[in-house]
C-alpha cells in the first residue's frame, strides 16, 4: 500500500512544491509556537497554502489554541493537528464549529499512553510521537506500537531515511519533519528526494 505522507514544518514555498511533487499528501504548518523555528504567523499561513492544489490536506499544528484561532485557520486550512492538552471538549467544540479533520497527537513514553485515545473519542485520527516531539533528537521507539490491531494512525518522531522501512512495519501513514532538515527548521531539496525515493522503492 503507498505510503501516506505529511511532511511538517513547512516555511517555504518552493519547498512545499517539491514535496508535493515528490509525493506528500498532507502540508503541515506549525503555527504560533515560538519554540519551533519553524513557526509561522496565520498571515504566512494565509501566504503559503494559497497555491496549494484541492488534493492536498493543510494541516495547521498548534498548540493549546482557542477556538477563535482556530476558527481563523479554517479558512486556510482544512486540517487541525493539536499538540496540547486539548480536551474531548474542545474536539467537540471544533467539530461543531468548522469543517475541520482532527488529528490528536499522543506523546508516548511508554506503552499505556497509546490507550489514552479512548480519551478523545471525537478525533478522526491519531498522531503517536515522542514526548518531546523530536526536539531532543530522539526518535520513536516504533517496537511500542506492535500490539496494536488498529493501524490507522500516524507516526511522527525523528523520521528519515534511516528508520522510514522500520516505521513502514506499523503504518502506512507517515509524519516527517526534521528527518529532511540538514539545518534546524530548513528543509534540505535532496534530502527530500531521497526520502521519498526510498519510500518508492518499499511501495508494494
Amino acid at each position: 500500500m503507498k505510503p501516506t505522507v505529511k511532511v511538517c514544518g513547512q516555511t517555504d514555498p518552493e519547498i512545499i512544491k517539491l514535496c508535493i511533487e515528490q509525493g506528500a499528501r498532507l502540508i503541515g504548518f506549525i503555527i504560533n509556537y515560538h519554540k519551533s523555528p519553524r513557526s509561522i504567523s496565520i498571515e504566512q499561513l494565509k501566504s503559503l497554502t494559497k497555491n496549494i492544489p484541492d488534493n492536498i490536506k493543510k494541516v495547521a499544528v498548534m498548540v493549546n489554541p482557542s477556538i477563535e484561532k482556530v476558527k481563523e485557520i479554517s479558512n486556510y486550512c482544512n486540517v487541525i493537528q493539536l499538540h496540547g492538552d486539548e480536551t474531548e471538549e474542545f474536539i467537540q467544540q471544533i467539530k461543531k464549529e468548522t469543517n475541520l479533520e482532527v488529528i490528536k497527537v499522543i506523546k508516548v513514553k511508554n506503552k499505556g499512553d497509546l490507550q489514552t485515545t479512548k480519551q478523545f473519542i471525537s478525533a478522526d485520527i491519531f498522531l503517536y510521537d515522542t514526548p518531546s516531539m523530536g526536539q531532543n533528537g530522539e526518535a520513536f521507539n516504533f517496537e511500542m506500537l506492535k500490539d496494536l490491531e488498529n493501524r490507522n494512525f500516524f507516526v511522527a518522531g525523528k523520521i528519515d531515511i534511516n528508520n522510514i522501512e522500520k516505521a513502514l512495519l506499523y503504518t502506512n501513514k507517515i509524519d516527517v519533519n526534521s528527518g529532511l532538515e540538514t539545518k534546524k527548521g530548513i528543509k534540505d531539496p535532496e534530502k527530500i528526494k531521497q526520502f521519498f525515493n526510498k519510500l518508492k522503492k518499499n511501495e508494494n
